[in-house]
């Protein structure tokens, strides 16, 4: 009991801090890799604290809980001036430094994965508008702080630039390959073909900006709601209009009056 009260102290301690530090920049348990590296991250400052109390005889008279909270308190936000600490200051914390790096690149690392695979099912610049203008929308209405409003606005706005260079780059080689004719065209070449692909990749990229905002700043459980909006934009009825209800007849007024 002495070890393990100051080691669940430091542990929750730990963990606050790596919440705090990680709020609006991605999702601690976002992955099986990230999950794991947050968990070695709080156990190695559990075991820091047990090993504290350990080899602390001499100070029996700081209650153990003390320590462990000492310990755990490593774990909250650094200021900047820190950042740029000595690579023998990061061993002297026993790696956890060094875990916590890896934990960092790793939870970005989610997130540019998680916006990529959210938009394979967008094959169309004219699909990515919609989907990035739909989100757009969604986001200023779940975040309307002043400066994450300012963000998504600048976002968006480079979105939609590379949306527009993606559009103008598909209408010029779809003019060229027609060459004049109606009725017949030929196949891209395959300058025209990279591109293409080039420019439409650059707007996916811009436009996974916005989904890594999101991404960050939200909740697994507006996962449903954005795969709404991604299915809204993909669906083929998304750019017609609804079709006109059927006429109906005299005598369908006459039986809807005998009922």
């Amino acid at each position: 009991m002495d070890y393990a009260l100051p080691a669940c102290v430091s542990a929750a301690i730990a963990w606050v801090g790596l919440v705090r530090e990680f709020a609006g920049k991605g999702r601690l348990l976002g992955s099986w890799a990230s999950s794991g590296l947050t968990l070695l991250v709080l156990a190695m400052m559990a075991a820091v604290a047990a090993g504290a109390v350990a080899l602390l005889p001499h100070a029996a008279s700081i209650p153990p809980v003390i320590a462990g909270a000492a310990t755990g308190a490593t774990a909250l936000p650094r200021r900047k001036q820190e950042e740029t600490a000595q690579p023998y200051v990061k061993f002297m914390t026993l790696g956890i430094a060094l875990v916590r790096e890896r934990l960092v690149q790793r939870v970005h690392l989610d997130a540019c994965t998680w916006s990529d695979r959210f938009l394979h099912g967008i094959e169309t610049s004219t699909q990515l508008r919609v989907f990035v203008h739909d989100l757009k929308l969604y986001l200023l209405e779940r975040h309307p702080l002043a400066a994450d409003t300012k963000t998504i606005n600048a976002i968006y706005a480079d979105a939609e630039k590379a949306i527009d260079a993606a559009l103008d780059v598909q209408t010029s080689i779809d003019e060229a390959c027609r060459e004049g004719e109606v009725t017949w065209q030929r196949d891209p070449t395959t300058e025209e073909l990279i591109a293409r692909r080039q420019a439409f990749g650059t707007a996916l990229a811009q436009c996974g900006h916005l989904l890594h905002f999101a991404y960050a700043r939200g909740r697994r459980s507006q996962n449903e709601e954005l795969r709404a909006l991604r299915a809204k934009a993909t669906s083929n009825d998304a750019f017609h209009s609804p079709g006109l209800p059927p006429q109906r007849h005299w005598y369908d007024r006459w039986l809807a009056r005998g009922r």
